[in-house]
């Protein structure tokens, strides 16, 4: 079984006390005051980059208005998001209006500053009030038919007010019937990603390959451009680079679909962007390499067609001969010169890669998303005593 993104479900929040509607209404104002204050510095620096808007107000976000890190982080945020949404109609309108906080965005709720949590059959949303071990506990309205889903809330939820009732928008992942196991002997599937080449697949059938040179020429166009000129060309470049990256992604899932019990292996090449050796053009082609985001759309693609990926130790791969086994540095001595000193075979590491998998499908699936903590059991409730929601909620 693999978890599967579903559309966010939104649940009311059964009618909050004083206090707690007090908590929430004070809350409510400071996350959008935060929102406007990293909006105004987004404008001045006119910029939607999640590290800039960061680094100029996460820490005024704190100390002006007291609001916990994890609420700093998600008003951060809601304003890359407004400001991005800005930056994207400027290129249909002419004079857009810069954003501004009025509220609507609700409150963001980050995994570190809420749960969910059950008690006698009564499901309960439970918020950090930045102070250690002080919660606000509040009593959801669950539908009988959504029940069966609050074990898979996963990821950042929002608080919205609308008309005077509090609502909680929650993410989810449900698990789908699609088996990522096999029930049969595994069709590995290795992918090997470079520079010369953008991605080498070998297939229980052979080997395919998919070429890079025209990005490394629109690479080394661009580096040789004037500065003013890159940064002009950069949503440009940006878009071009996601474009290849989904088409790509989709040959690559295809092609793994027309095989049973297919399974695809790539390299764990985290931190690979810190291990680059080489000239400075080399480096700077490594720099710009966009291959996780390449991963990452191609384990989206393949968990909606219901096709394992794994991930394997990379070191070796490129060196030993996928023939007679020989490794060493000189089988490799460059990009361009990949041949076996011992037998003559010319290297495949994508064929090694596939040999690893089924080692990988024995361990697990490593470099998955982290299993979500966000749901849980709870035997009492630390503020009261257990509340009947179902009655709350018809209230």
């Amino acid at each position: 079984m693999f978890m599967q993104r579903k559309e966010p479900i939104v649940i009311k929040i059964a009618q909050p006390t004083q206090n707690k509607r007090f908590w929430l209404e004070s809350l409510a104002q400071a996350f959008s005051a935060a929102v406007q204050l990293c909006l105004d510095e987004a404008q001045n620096l006119r910029t939607s980059s999640r590290a800039k808007i960061h680094k100029a107000s996460y820490y005024r976000v704190r100390e002006s208005f007291g609001l916990p890190s994890d609420y700093a982080r998600m008003a951060v945020n809601a304003c890359v998001s407004l400001a991005g949404s800005y930056y994207g109609r400027r290129k249909v309108q002419k004079h857009p209006s810069f954003p501004k906080a009025n509220g609507a965005q609700g409150i963001g709720l980050g995994v570190a500053s809420c749960a969910i949590t059950e008690n006698n059959g009564g499901w309960f949303l439970r918020c950090c009030t930045g102070k250690r071990g002080s919660y606000i506990w509040l009593p959801l309205c669950v539908p009988a038919k959504w029940r069966e889903r609050m074990d898979f809330i996963y990821g950042d939820a929002q608080l919205l007010e609308r008309n005077g009732d509090w609502q909680v928008m929650l993410p989810l992942r449900i698990e789908s019937d699609t088996p990522t196991v096999c029930d049969g002997e595994p069709r590995l599937i290795g992918v090997d990603l470079g520079i010369v080449r953008i991605a080498t697949v070998s297939t229980p059938d052979g080997v395919g390959f998919f070429d890079g040179k025209a990005i490394r020429h629109r690479r080394e166009h661009v580096a040789d451009l004037r500065l003013d000129k890159v940064k002009t060309m950069k949503g440009k470049e940006s878009d071009w680079m996601g474009d290849i990256n989904h088409k790509l992604s989709r040959q690559i899932v295809y092609l793994a679909a027309t095989y049973a019990n297919r399974v695809i292996v790539f390299e764990r090449l985290d931190g690979i962007g810190n291990r680059r050796r080489g000239s400075q053009r080399f480096k700077r082609m490594m720099g710009s390499w966009t291959f996780r985001r390449l991963i990452d759309v191609v384990r989206y693609k393949a968990e909606k067609a219901g096709i394992p990926v794994v991930f394997v130790d990379p070191r070796g791969t490129s060196k030993t001969c996928s023939r007679c086994g020989h490794g060493s540095r000189s089988n490799r001595p460059d990009p361009s010169h990949v041949r076996c000193v011992a037998c003559g075979y010319r290297l495949n590491a994508a064929r090694n890669i596939a040999a690893l998998g089924p080692g990988a499908l024995e361990q697990g699936p490593p470099d998955m998303a982290r299993t979500s903590v966000q749901t849980g059991k709870m035997t009492s409730r630390p503020d009261a005593l257990p509340v009947d929601t179902d009655s709350l909620c018809q209230q």
